[in-house]
């Protein structure tokens, strides 16, 4: 089970809740992903902030007026449902997910000395609470440099904004053409 936090409640769908208490209290611990990334957060930050506040909202109001102790989860649970239940979920369990021998290393590295990080107290929280992407200093997928003192590498940006400008701007004049022709009257 993969939960994608932000998802039905910008889309609208059911109640716009996370299955999170429900998928915990059958068992499953779910990985936690990314959905339709062309209209929300597209970054894992989000998801795992998002997940959490949702949870400990339903936590203490289903609490309320009673003398029950509300279940939070903790920010261990919501980086554990980002890495190695994210990597399980997607089939990728056995590859990546965890710094284990034998898979691959696949790490980010965030610089916990940024305005919004620091100072450190709690690593795991300031992963989970406080850190986005721009904290984010290298990264190395399957062993290898991808990103570097913040600037990502072997990729050509300006070659690439290009790229995605043509691109939108295709699929945008294709789609006032369609809609131009349907509304035209058919002779």
């Amino acid at each position: 089970m993969s939960l994608a936090p932000t998802s039905d409640a910008q889309i609208g769908l059911d109640s716009a809740i996370p299955a999170i208490d429900e998928a915990l209290a059958s068992g499953i611990r779910p990985g936690l992903g990314i959905d339709v990334e062309v209209a929300l957060a597209s970054d894992m930050f989000t998801q795992m902030r998002a997940l959490h506040t949702i949870q400990r909202m339903r936590a203490v109001n289903a609490a309320h007026g009673t003398t029950d102790q509300p279940h939070r989860i903790s920010t261990h649970d919501v980086l554990d449902f980002a890495t190695l239940q994210g990597a399980r979920t997607n089939g990728l369990g056995e590859t990546t997910g965890s710094l284990t021998p034998g898979k691959q290393a696949d790490l980010l590295l965030i610089d916990a000395e940024d305005l919004n990080t620091m100072p450190l107290n709690d690593a795991v929280g300031t992963v989970v609470l406080g850190s986005d992407p721009r904290n984010i200093a290298a990264v190395f997928i399957a062993g290898q440099v991808r990103k570097w003192n913040g600037q990502v590498l072997g990729v050509d940006l300006p070659a690439l904004r290009h790229a995605v400008t043509e691109s939108r701007d295709h699929v945008l004049s294709a789609a006032a053409a369609q809609a131009q022709n349907q509304g035209a009257s058919p002779k």
